[in-house]
């Protein structure tokens, strides 16, 4: 038993560090103040900004669609999105965002329900978007609560925003 324990507690310990690793380049998670603010266009003609999002939890959600990891993940995100409260939000930004088309088309080819935001560089600038995807949880004041950058699963999905509240 007591080895069973120290091991969780070794894996646990190694998946802190290597997660600590791999977002110490994106914004802190500090509730101190609001993320960047914004303003993007969606793939439907949408206008969405930081400010329209306060008030709800919200999943920011930056990938590319070269991207093999985040292709395994429209599943999940179709499943957050399917399940969202009318406090949380979910707003996927695409970072090869030159062709708004070509997107219409790879969207609606892999059914993606949840609404998908045109990257400029400026915004991946502004949340130092590195690598994809990357995931930043905003609370309702529209402060970093969490964020992550991998492979996520549904119940990760929820899970974080279930946090970010």
């Amino acid at each position: 038993m007591l080895r069973t324990t120290l091991e969780l507690a070794a894996l646990g310990l190694i998946y802190f560090a290597i997660s600590s690793w791999r977002t110490r380049d994106l914004l802190p998670a500090d509730e101190s103040g609001p993320a960047p603010a914004f303003t993007l266009q969606t793939l439907d003609g949408a206008t969405v900004t930081a400010e329209s999002l306060r008030g709800k939890t919200v999943l920011l959600h930056f990938w590319a669609t070269w991207c093999t990891v985040c292709k395994q993940e429209f599943a999940a995100l179709n499943a957050a999105f399917d399940r969202l409260g009318k406090d949380e939000a979910l707003l996927t930004i695409v970072a090869d965002a030159d062709d708004a088309e070509r997107l219409r088309r790879f969207a609606q080819e892999r059914q993606l329900r949840y609404p998908i935001a045109l990257a400029d560089k400026r915004i991946l600038r502004q949340f130092k978007i590195n690598s994809f995807p990357t995931n930043y949880y905003l609370n309702k004041q529209g402060a970093v609560e969490s964020r992550d950058i991998g492979m996520t699963t549904r119940w990760g999905f929820r899970t974080r925003m279930g946090c970010a509240r």
